[in-house]
């Protein structure tokens, strides 16, 4: 770092001028100077490694009939993602390679999530359409439970309907 030519602006009154702004606000001045230089002005540093990052929207629900998911996967064709439950654990890969003029570009996404017990997996369906797949798991009837009526018991039924004394 202390190779690196260090571009100083006329602040028209030399030291004078430089105290009165903090110490860190011209550190962070030089730096984005030194990186404009390298770079022309249309990139900061973090930018450079995570400006193809972005997390996809993923969201599972669930109801008494199903457990429904939806996954974002943008520039992904449908025969490029592979769906699989084993085990109540659903797996969601995608990968997609791409080679053109000497370039080689790489994407893929994965998700994996412990589905609630009482999944059929044999009868789910899935649907992708523009970048977006939903998966529609429906619950065994015995995944989707009973409610239970409760029955007042015997000698209390003339107490149904009447409020306590406080």
């Amino acid at each position: 770092m202390a190779n690196l030519p260090v571009h100083r602006g006329n602040h028209g009154g030399g030291m004078a001028a430089r105290r009165q702004q903090p110490p860190l606000d011209l550190l962070r001045r030089e730096f984005d100077r030194i990186f404009d230089r390298a770079f022309g002005g249309w990139m900061t540093p973090f930018e450079q490694d995570f400006g193809e990052m972005r997390v996809w929207d993923f969201d599972v629900r669930e109801d008494d009939k199903e457990v429904t998911v939806r996954a974002e996967l943008p520039g992904f064709e449908p025969d490029e993602v592979n769906v699989q439950v084993n085990n109540d654990m659903l797996t969601i890969k995608a990968e997609k390679e791409k080679k053109s003029d000497g370039e080689e570009q790489y994407r893929s996404f994965y998700r994996s999530v412990t589905l609630p017990s009482g999944v059929d997996a044999d009868k789910a369906q899935a649907t992708c359409r523009h970048g977006v797949l939903e998966l529609h798991l429906p619950k065994t009837e015995k995944a989707k439970g009973k409610t239970i009526p409760i029955q007042p018991q015997q000698g209390q039924q003339a107490k149904v309907g009447k409020q306590p004394k406080m």
